[in-house]
């Protein structure tokens, strides 16, 4: 777990070989726990890739909820899947712990629990030569604070240098890997054990008690402009009237968005699964619909493309024409299951064809590369579904091997939160 921006991809990256999308600044690549795995001390290690709650893409709730839910899914199957340690990665070229880290670090302490911080590993980043006596004094100060990591420590965390290199994020593996530990998670226990909806979790309390202060403030200030709002129309100010009235507006979307959100926290382990596989059924569906719209796209290019080439084909006795058409039927042929791509030596005739035309010859290249677009993409997607696949696999515990590698002491789960 950390702050946007704080490393947790490439950490991830620097222990495996595996491509993990790594976002820049404030805008953040990873929008769901992903899995990658590794192979370190005879164990198979898999990572944790998770967004942070101050996610650019999405809220808070949503993070928090889908959280919940893959770690109860872990836990709960049979044999459970434990974690064998969480790593807080902290930027240290920030120059204090502002509101949003702050915010972070609260929510991590509860996620976790007391119980289980010996587990956990508080690791900086984004060292640099310029900054080395400052971030060393932050350091300190971090380590010192009790509300910061100073209680942490007291329980057993540990506290590494992270300088973005592949042996220092292996070096903070390596420890998690030598204490040989199986953890439990408070919201672990909390909804899975205990039966607990998320906003009955110490986690999701915390979340609550924010979202109802935000909600009162709004409130607050909708009774405000409510009566700034009355005055004005009392005066008659017009150009007044309609900015509060936009702002009267943007205080009642916001009061219900939070109203939302905390219906949104009221949900169970049972409920969050009901609400995933419809999630999931909705995906594919969209999926379905867009692979549909891009045959339609895909025959209409191949049928227009067909009638402009046979408008420019040579006489039907030339050897190039047959060759040719049974390019482009080809092409046509293969457009469900990814277009087959026509051969060298028809592309060659092709390109000699259009060497004799004009804006009939632009028209067939445009034609031609949207065509490979629509397949390149549909590769990609289908590459991608394939993954999305495996992955949930191994959250869920859906792979027999990943599961049973983990209740034989074989693999190792780490979280990089």
């Amino acid at each position: 777990m950390g702050v946007t921006g704080a490393g947790k991809s490439t950490f991830i990256s620097l222990c495996t070989d595996e491509d993990v999308p790594i976002g820049h600044s404030l805008h953040s690549s990873t929008i769901s726990p992903s899995v990658y795995s590794l192979r370190r001390k005879g164990q198979v290690v898999r990572l944790i890739d998770t967004p942070g709650f101050d996610d650019s893409k999405r809220s808070d709730i949503d993070v928090l909820t889908d959280l919940a839910f893959h770690l109860a899914s872990a836990y709960q199957t049979n044999p459970k899947i434990l974690l064998s340690g969480i790593i807080y990665l902290h930027p240290i070229d920030q120059p204090r712990l502002a509101g949003t880290a702050r915010k972070n670090l609260a929510m991590f302490k509860l996620l976790c629990g007391d119980e289980i911080l010996q587990s956990v590993v508080l690791a900086t980043t984004m060292w640099r030569d310029e900054i080395e006596a400052d971030a060393a004094q932050r350091v300190t100060q971090l380590e010192s604070t009790p509300e910061y990591w100073g209680r942490m420590i007291e329980h057993g965390s540990s506290v590494f240098r992270h300088d973005n290199t592949p042996d220092s994020a292996l070096r903070i593996l390596d420890h998690i890997i030598a204490r040989r530990e199986r953890i439990v998670l408070s919201i672990q226990k909390q909804m899975v054990d205990e039966h607990r909806t998320i906003d009955q979790t110490s986690a999701g309390q915390l979340k609550r008690h924010e979202i109802i202060k935000e909600k009162e403030r709004a409130a607050r200030r909708l009774q405000e402009n409510s009566e700034e709002l009355e005055a004005s129309l009392r005066a008659k100010e017009q150009q007044n009237v309609q900015q509060l009235s936009e702002e009267q507006e943007k205080y009642e979307r916001e009061i219900q968005q939070k109203d939302h959100d905390i219906e949104a926290l009221r949900m169970s382990v049972a409920e969050l699964q009901k609400q995933k596989e419809a999630q999931m059924v909705r995906e594919e569906e969209e999926l379905q619909a867009f692979y549909a719209q891009q045959d339609a796209k895909y025959a209409e290019m191949s049928r227009e493309l067909a009638a402009l080439l046979q408008q420019e084909t040579p006489p039907a006795s030339s050897d190039n024409n047959g060759a040719l058409l049974a390019a482009v039927q080809e092409k046509q042929g293969g457009q469900r299951e990814g277009a087959a791509a026509v051969g060298q030596e028809d592309k060659a005739i092709v390109e000699r064809m259009m060497n004799k035309m004009n804006d009939t010859g632009l028209r067939i290249q445009m034609l031609s590369e949207q065509m490979d677009a629509i397949e390149n993409e549909r590769r990609m997607l289908k590459a991608e579904e394939k993954k999305k696949f495996a992955k949930r696999g191994m959250q869920y515990g859906g792979a027999g091997a990943a599961s049973g590698g983990i209740a034989a002491g074989a693999a190792m789960l780490c979280s990089v939160m």
